[in-house]
This record gives C-alpha cells, structure tokens and sequence, in this order.
C-alpha cells in the first residue's frame, strides 16, 4: 500500500511539474512579433497582443534576413494597439492582415520602403494610387487624395467612427468588403468614371440612404450593398443592359427584400 501511495504521488508530482512547464504555452502573453523564417526572408505571422501593448514597430530585418511581408490575419483583432509602424523591407501586406483593430489610430511606414507609405495616419501603396488600411480610430471624416484610383478589399473594414469619405476623381475600383460595416458612414459621392464596386462594398452601412452610381459604372458585385437597411434610394446612371450585375447586388434586410426600395436605371 505504502508503495502505491508513493508510486501515485511521484506521478502527481510529474504532472504538475509538466504543467508548470507548459503554462507559458497555454496561456500565452504574446508580447514579441512572430515570424516564418525561409532562407532569404522573414514573413511576419503574427503581432503581439498583449495587455499594454500599444505600439508594434515591424523591423527591417529579423535574424539576419529581411522582413518583407504580413501574413493575412498577422495583425487583426489587437486588443490595445494604437499605432503601427511598418520597415523598409515590407513588399506585400495581406488583406486581412490588420482588420478590425478598433483603438488603431495611425500607421507610420518607413521612408526607405519602396512598396508601401503612410500620409495622415492611413496606409497607401507608395504610389498613392491605392488605398491599403485606414485605422478604425483614426477619423470621423477622411479625404482620400485624388491620386487613388484602387479602395483596396477591407481597407476600411469596420471603421466604425467613419461617418463622411470624400472619394477621389480618379476613382475606378472599389474592391470586396472596402467599407464593410462602417455603421456610422451616411454620407458618400461616387465620382464619375468609376467602374467597379465588388462583393459586399458596403456591406452593414446601415447609415446610408442614398447613393448614385455613375453612367461610367461597369460592374456592381453580389450583396454590394448586403443589410444597408435605410438605402432606401438607388440611382444607377447607366443602362441596365450595360452593367454587370452581381445575385443580390442591391440593399436587402438582412438578405430580405426591401418593400420600400426604389432602384431606377437610366
């Protein structure tokens, strides 16, 4: 009996000591960038996450090798992160890969960085002809310049404080999900010459009213205006026959018709 007992505590004993040892593991702080080291770059896969971050700096270079792309999902749902500086070495960021960061205020990116830039907060391709993210806590009204011809999919993917956006007149795309939930967004022009608004655009704007699509329109994408319950009003400059129309492109309730709608073509 006496050496049962002994058996069962030694047991109970290396068990603790195993979870001891684990317990960093499980319950992660997640306070160091994390990254996909290959043999001639680094890939980041994931920000840190933790209680009082609220600054994440992206090197140039992790262990020798350049850092040059953000995985999709890398940097999404940061509980406390309010800024986000980007290094020189950065070639391809994810669409996905800062989503839904509500107390993001501004990204910084460095100016040796040939691919991406930063003015007023928000991220650009250095170009400036397309618009990569806006921080969800940055602004209540934004001015995109006139250089941006692409919205890029999510870049404005539930910037909730977003109520006025003056689009660019050189405008010709607005991708998938671009303005996803932006549930205080009510006011909005779409300029002449734009051409395409793909899948859920506008998804859950429940703050618009009223829209006009220019004659220069092209395509509109399926559910492009999903659950914008109070866009009651929709003029479409263009014939119908010209305008590629994607399965329920119009705003729904809930994907429920809307008796109240009015949708008029040229």
């Amino acid at each position: 009996m006496k050496k049962f007992v002994v058996t069962v505590l030694s047991l109970v004993l290396i068990l603790a000591a195993f979870c001891a040892c684990s317990a960093p593991d499980i319950f992660n702080t997640n306070t160091e960038i994390r990254y996909k080291i290959y043999e001639d770059h680094a890939v980041v896969s994931e920000l840190p996450n933790a209680t009082g971050v609220t600054e994440v700096v992206i090197p140039d270079e992790y262990e020798g090798v350049p850092v040059t792309e953000i995985a999709d999902f890398a940097g999404c749902n940061l509980e406390g992160v309010k800024k986000i500086t980007v290094g020189k070495n950065v070639e391809s960021i994810g669409v996905w890969a800062f989503t839904n960061n509500q107390k993001l205020e501004a990204f910084e990116v460095s100016e040796d960085n040939g691919h991406f830039c930063a003015v007023d907060g928000v991220l650009f391709s250095k170009d400036m002809k397309t618009v990569v993210f806006c921080p969800p806590a940055g602004k209540t009204e934004f001015s995109i310049p006139d250089t941006v011809e692409t919205i890029r999919s999510k870049s404005f993917f539930k910037c909730q404080k977003l109520e006025k956006l003056v689009l660019p007149k050189c405008l010709k795309k607005i991708e998938e999900k671009a303005f996803f939930r932006c549930s205080n967004l009510n006011d909005i022009v779409l300029p002449q010459g734009i051409e395409s608004i793909e899948k859920d655009a506008f998804g859950y704007c429940s703050k618009l009213s009223k829209i006009v699509i220019p004659s220069s329109i092209k395509s509109i994408g399926e559910y492009a205006f999903y659950n914008c319950t109070a866009l009651l009003d929709v003029t479409v400059e263009a014939k119908k026959a010209d305008v590629e129309l994607g399965k329920e492109w119009q705003p729904t309730n809930n994907g429920l018709s809307i008796s109240e709608l009015k949708v008029v073509f040229k």
